[in-house]
């Protein structure tokens, strides 16, 4: 989910700016509570701070509740998952799914610390943990997604 939040320019910075605004808020209430005691009182800036620090735990951890619920459910996420990765496309097999799909059905592509993300379309996206490659595998997976990826 971090990977398709900072699929383009305006939801990575309109997410920064949405952290940066937070903290200035708790910063000028904490410095207001410091150097203007009589003036500003804690009273007063506590839903500002309950509801700064809901809105930067809703952005960090619901993705991770994301997934994991969106993947628990899922039987066919549970097993052993093969991918094979070619000029022409991805072919992924499990249990339960045989899937192919060639080049021309990804948008974009991002990549984030743990996992490369596909995307199909705005909204949908697969999902290629990292740890799936070896260090010069996952340097040709890059320059296959360079080429081919447009």
């Amino acid at each position: 989910m971090r990977a398709h939040r900072s699929k383009n320019w305006i939801t990575r910075w309109g997410f920064r700016f949405g952290v940066a605004f937070v903290i200035s808020v708790f910063g000028l209430g904490i410095a207001g509570l410091v150097f203007a005691p009589s003036r500003v009182s804690m009273p007063n800036l506590m839903p500002i701070f309950l509801l700064g620090a809901m809105w930067l735990i809703l952005l960090w951890v619901t993705p991770y509740f994301w997934a994991r619920s969106h993947l628990r459910g899922s039987p066919s996420a549970k097993g052993p998952v093969t991918l094979i990765v070619s000029e022409t496309g991805l072919h992924m097999r499990t249990q339960h799914v045989d899937s192919s799909m060639e080049w021309s059905t990804f948008v974009k592509w991002v990549e984030e610390k743990q996992v490369v993300a596909l995307l199909t379309s705005p909204k949908s996206f697969v999902t290629i943990p990292k740890r799936a490659f070896e260090p010069n595998q996952l340097a040709e997976f890059r320059e296959l997604l360079r080429r081919k990826v447009v």
